[in-house]
Order: C-alpha cells, then sequence, then structure tokens
C-alpha cells in the first residue's frame, strides 16, 4: 500500500552504471508487474537523458543487459495487446504504449551510445562494440514498425530516411555484416546489422491492411526467422524481388526493370517465398492428417500465410482480385459499428412508413417464406452524366475509390475514419445505388492520421433492421394476449439486422440470416420476430462469421404466427 515511499529509493540511483548494478536494481522491481516494470525502466532513460553522461563499456553492457533482460517482457506485453485487441480497446491501448515507449526508450539509448562508441575512434573495446549497437538500433526500428504495422500506419519519410542512414554508416564502419549477439544464454542467436534492416524492411511489407496483431506477431516471427539467408546487393540477381533506395523516402519497392541507381540495393525474396510455400505445405499435411483442435489453428495459420504471400514474393502472377473493379470518385454516406447502423436504417424504416404506410414492415414477410431469384446488382457506368451529377451527396468526407459486385474501396479524410477496424461491420449508402449496402472491412490502410482507405467485402446488398426478443416460456396465470402476441413469451428486447437470402454477392447464401450483437448469440437460441403482420419464432443456427462486435449467423424459422389486426 505504501509503495510509492520505496519508489524515490529503486530509481534515485543510477541503475545503468553497469551490468551487476542494473542486475541488482531489476531485482528490486515489482516481479509481476510487466508495466510497472517499464515504468521503472523508463525513469531510468528519462535521468541519463538529463544527466548527459558519456557512454562508456560498463554502460553499454549494462544497456544491453537490461534489453536481454527484459526480452520476456517485451513478449509477454505484445502477447497482452493482441489478446485484448478486439475485447478490451482501452487495455489494449495502454498496453501498446507502454511497449511503444520502452522502445523509444531503447531507440534513444542505443543512438546515443552508438554516438560515443563512434567517436572513440581509438578505442578498440568500443569498435568491437559496433555490431551490436548497430544491430539492436536496427532491431528496435523493427519493433516499432510492428507497432505501426499492427494499427495499420505507415512511417513518416523522415522515419525511413533515418533508418537507411543507420544502415549507411554500419556500411561504411564495415560492421554491416559483422555477427553480434546479445545475452549468453543457450538460445542466443547471432545477428548481423543488415540482417537487422532486412528484417524492418520485411516487417512494413506484412501492412497488407488484412492482418490481426495477433496474425501479423506470428507472421513477424516467421520471416524473421526466414529472412536470415537474405542479402543486399549492389547488383541484382534476377529480374525479379525488390530494392530499396538508400537515399529515398520509402522501403522496399518490386522491381519493374527500370530501377537504377549507385544507391538502390537489391534483395531476392525467393529464399523467404520458398520457406513460406514449404509451411504451407507442411500446414496443410498437418491439416489433413490431424483432426484436434490444432487442425483450426493449422487454418488459421495456412490463411495468414495465404495473405502474406504476395508482398513477399519476388513476383505476382495473378491478379488477386475476385472481381473487375471500377474506378470511381463517388461521394457516399458511411456507418460504422452494428449500433450506429441499426439508429441509421431505423430511423431511414420510420421515414418510409410514415410516407406509405402500406408498406410498412412487409420485408421480411416478402423475403422470409419464399426465396426469390438472386438479382444482381447493377454497377453503375462511371461515364454517365447523370450519375456524375448524383456525387455531389452530403458525408462528403466519405468517397468510394472504386467498386465491383463484391466490394468496395472507401476512403474517409479529416480523422473521420479513425473509428474503422479490421472485420468492423460498416453500411455505406452510394447517390447512385439505392439504398444501403452491409459490407465488413477486410483491409484497412491508414495513409496519415488523418486520411484511411478501406476494402469492404459486402455481404448485404439489401438489409432490414428488426426488433427481436429472447422467447421465454409462456405462463397461463400471467399471460395475455395483446396484437396476436401472447406477452408473456416476450424476454429480453434488443436490435439486429435481417439480410433476406440471398446475401453475400461473392459465394451467395440462400439461407436466411440475422446479424445480432455477438453478446446475444448463442446456438439454437429461440427468439421472437415481429413483424406488420407475423410474429415469427425464429432460431439462431451456424455462424457464419463473428466479431467481437456482431456476429452474423442462420436462421430457422421455428414458428409463424399472424397478428390480430
Amino acid at each position: 500500500m505504501f509503495g510509492f515511499l520505496n519508489q524515490q529509493g529503486k530509481d534515485a540511483a543510477d541503475p545503468l552504471v553497469g551490468a551487476r548494478t542494473t542486475a541488482g536494481w531489476l531485482k528490486q522491481l515489482p516481479a509481476l508487474d510487466v508495466i510497472g516494470r517499464q515504468q521503472h525502466v523508463m525513469r531510468a532513460f528519462e535521468a541519463m537523458r538529463q544527466a548527459r553522461r558519456p557512454i562508456d563499456q560498463a554502460r553499454i553492457e549494462a544497456i544491453a543487459f537490461l534489453d536481454s533482460a527484459l526480452g520476456a517482457d517485451r513478449r509477454q506485453l505484445i502477447k497482452q495487446y493482441a489478446e485484448n485487441h478486439d475485447s478490451a480497446a482501452k487495455l489494449a491501448e495502454r498496453i501498446l504504449q507502454a511497449i511503444f515507449d520502452l522502445t523509444q526508450g531503447f531507440l534513444y539509448a542505443y543512438s546515443v551510445a552508438l554516438e560515443d562508441a563512434i567517436a572513440q575512434k581509438g578505442n578498440a573495446r568500443a569498435k568491437a562494440a559496433l555490431p551490436l549497437l548497430f544491430a539492436r538500433l536496427l532491431h528496435y526500428y523493427g519493433t516499432e514498425a510492428k507497432l505501426r504495422v499492427f494499427r495499420f500506419e505507415r512511417w513518416i519519410p523522415a522515419k525511413w530516411m533515418d533508418l537507411h542512414r543507420t544502415y549507411l554508416r554500419a556500411t561504411e564502419l564495415g560492421v554491416d555484416r559483422s555477427p553480434a549477439v546479445l545475452g549468453h544464454g543457450p538460445n542466443a542467436t547471432a545477428w548481423t546489422p543488415e540482417q537487422e534492416y532486412l528484417n524492418v524492411l520485411l516487417i512494413h511489407q506484412l501492412n497488407t491492411g488484412n492482418l490481426s496483431p495477433s496474425q501479423i506477431d506470428w507472421a513477424c516471427s516467421q520471416l524473421r526467422a526466414w529472412s536470415r539467408r537474405l542479402v543486399l546487393d549492389a547488383m541484382p540477381r534476377s529480374p525479379e524481388g525488390f530494392f530499396v533506395d538508400l537515399a529515398g523516402r520509402a522501403g522496399l519497392t518490386r522491381r519493374t526493370g527500370q530501377d537504377a541507381g549507385s544507391m538502390l540495393r537489391y534483395v531476392d525474396t525467393t529464399p523467404v517465398a520458398e520457406s513460406l510455400e514449404r509451411a504451407i505445405v507442411a500446414l496443410r499435411s498437418a491439416e489433413a492428417t490431424g483432426q484436434g483442435p490444432g487442425a483450426a489453428i493449422n487454418q488459421q495459420r495456412i490463411a495468414i500465410l495465404e495473405k502474406v504471400r504476395p508482398s513477399i514474393a519476388p513476383n505476382i502472377h495473378q491478379d488477386q482480385r475476385r472481381d473487375p473493379r471500377i474506378a470511381c470518385e463517388v461521394s457516399a454516406k458511411v456507418r460504422i459499428g452494428l449500433g450506429r447502423i441499426l439508429r441509421e436504417l431505423a430511423a431511414g424504416d420510420a421515414a418510409s412508413a410514415a410516407n406509405d404506410p402500406a408498406a410498412a414492415g412487409e420485408q421480411i414477410e416478402v423475403f422470409a417464406v419464399a426465396d426469390g431469384p438472386r438479382v444482381r446488382r447493377r454497377v453503375p457506368d462511371e461515364h454517365d452524366s447523370l450519375a456524375a451529377s448524383l456525387s455531389s451527396f452530403s458525408d462528403p468526407m466519405w468517397q468510394v475509390k472504386d467498386r465491383s459486385l463484391a466490394g468496395l474501396r472507401i476512403a474517409a479524410s479529416g480523422g473521420i475514419g479513425a473509428s474503422l477496424t479490421l472485420g468492423g461491420l460498416v453500411a455505406v449508402r452510394q447517390p447512385d445505388t439505392a439504398g444501403w449496402v452491409l459490407g465488413v472491412v477486410r483491409r484497412l490502410n491508414k495513409l496519415s492520421t488523418e486520411d484511411v482507405e478501406a476494402g469492404v467485402s459486402i455481404i448485404a446488398e439489401r438489409v432490414v433492421p428488426v426488433v427481436l426478443n429472447a422467447r421465454r416460456e409462456a405462463k397461463e396465470d400471467l399471460g395475455f394476449v395483446v396484437n396476436g402476441i401472447d406477452v408473456s413469451t416476450l424476454g429480453a428486447r434488443f436490435d439486429g439486422l435481417y439480410l433476406p437470402p440471398p446475401s453475400r454477392p461473392d459465394k451467395p447464401l440462400s439461407v436466411k440470416t440475422l446479424v445480432v450483437p455477438t453478446s446475444e448469440y448463442s446456438d439454437g437460441r429461440q427468439l421472437m420476430l415481429t413483424t406488420g403482420r407475423s410474429v415469427y419464432t425464429v432460431a439462431l443456427r451456424h455462424l457464419i462469421e463473428q466479431r467481437s462486435e456482431w456476429s452474423w449467423a442462420a436462421i430457422q424459422i421455428v414458428e409463424k404466427r399472424a397478428r390480430e389486426a
């Protein structure tokens, strides 16, 4: 309870004067509080920054010892962030900030130590420390890159220039391919500055926009192991692969045959691509022979590697898009999240009912009992002058950049797209198409702090908001009928979305489906769905897709009774 009285004592002395002092200081820190330890470490880095003491060999050893000792903490924090990303956003944000602060602390410590070591030209011990200092500095550039990729963010040009400048200094000093080992344990692995630099470049290739933090973390570990065979060449080994401009402001760029220059370095990613293909084959083989819980994990990992494959393959043989897309510039209305979509569509239904009372409440009956043939949605002619004139729409900050029968690419500026998340539910209404379409964010790309793009897979071309009640057993002594409904059977009320079949244009579903809050879904649960003419009892069946906020499930109509006038 009085831990704050000991805080000053723990942090007052300089814990980074030597490795032995650092080891003793770490033992005094809270053993089970990872974020608490991180805060103590940050205070030690801040004290070092303010004191501006020269970085001698003993302090370098202290920083390296601290780096090695906190490796398990960093892995645990990243795991906790990935686990809480969907279910506890505020906690996940706090954890991510802790990792980011720790990363910035080590970036500062290694950069200062490196400058002091380079300045000591005649010191043999300082020169011997250069490979480790370069390697660990570049390693933390990679850690920062991974944290940015977690949030679909991209580096600013200045950060790329700092990275390239650091690697260039390593090459100028001739230590870019000198191996260095952090720690002395049995699992310690030697890494060269060039290998760490290449790993940073590959991490950015994982910013595909369709991977979750846990998937990115696993893919990063695979790429890190596979990338040890890669090298940077001044002359290309093959006409395929990538290059990086060491004087530029970006990372890896796929070769086109027109690239040339003294500052270009080429990398053939064939070894990584081959390792990836072997991993997919091994996982599929294990999936075919195993039927336990590991089979689902293998399926997930195969899906991750297939998403990663196009971004690291030395060449791309086919177009990854399922349907042809048409470029456009159309303003649109966009609503994000199940709750916001329900409010918007409910308000629209109320307005329609006021304008046309005869049509109110008839949507479910028309589509729920007899499935009609699927009507293929028309993609508007982008050269149509009428479509162009209609493009002046409300919500001008949202635009549809291109579209196909099965998807849209939407973009937002001014920070209004900050709430978009991978797997999020969105409703989009375009002025030159009829009504709202419902989709799921499959790809996310944060171009800057203000601008965002998202690839949306359409799951329904028509959607109807509905009111649902949990079904309870009827009670004869308490029941009474109102408009043909036994009120005693009505349980807790919540809202949902009815998707008339067929839904999902790319792989049409003929079953009737509902989107409900995930907290309300359970297999077999019976609900009462009331419309203008009928009272349905429906049972929730197998899941089509589930996220932390919403669940999309098939439904079975158990009973249908007409409402009394």
